[in-house]
């Protein structure tokens, strides 16, 4: 049996520090880890809007009221397909797109929005909105 100086009995003195900080602990170590899942997501969200923005602004064709199909889908079926490649689960009614089929000089505005779950035992958090807007000019 282990004694302290005084001859006070200190055995389980670990353990019982232990009970207290296990929890806080692993509460630190969820939050780092969703965090850093959240940050990835903005991540791809922002690059996903960037190349959107950058498909409608690059478009070649004569007259940009006949595309097949039409600009504003073509820009949100590549954001759509850009985040769902990185993990993030877009749908075409959450990007949002104005000023496509502008004379050149004109904006393009590409903007999207997502929900990101919070998955950390014993948080009050749900739910993060992040987003991300990205705006080019036409050529």
């Amino acid at each position: 049996m282990k004694r302290t100086r005084n001859g006070k009995r200190t055995r389980g003195m670990a353990m019982v520090e232990m009970v207290f900080v296990l929890p806080l602990l692993l509460l630190l170590v969820f939050a780092i880890a969703e965090f850093g899942l959240m940050f990835s997501r903005w991540l791809t969200l922002s690059n996903a809007v960037r190349e959107g923005a950058r498909t409608g602004v690059a478009w070649q064709g004569k007259d940009c009221a006949s595309a097949t199909p039409p600009i504003k889908d073509q820009v949100q079926d590549k954001v759509v397909a850009y985040a769902r490649a990185g993990g993030v689960p877009l749908d075409k009614t959450d990007v949002k797109v104005s000023g496509d089929c502008g004379g050149a000089g004109s904006s393009l505005i590409v903007s999207a929005q997502y929900d990101f779950k919070m998955n950390i035992p014993y948080a009050s958090l749900s739910t993060i909105p992040i987003g991300y807007s990205s705006t080019m000019r036409n050529e």
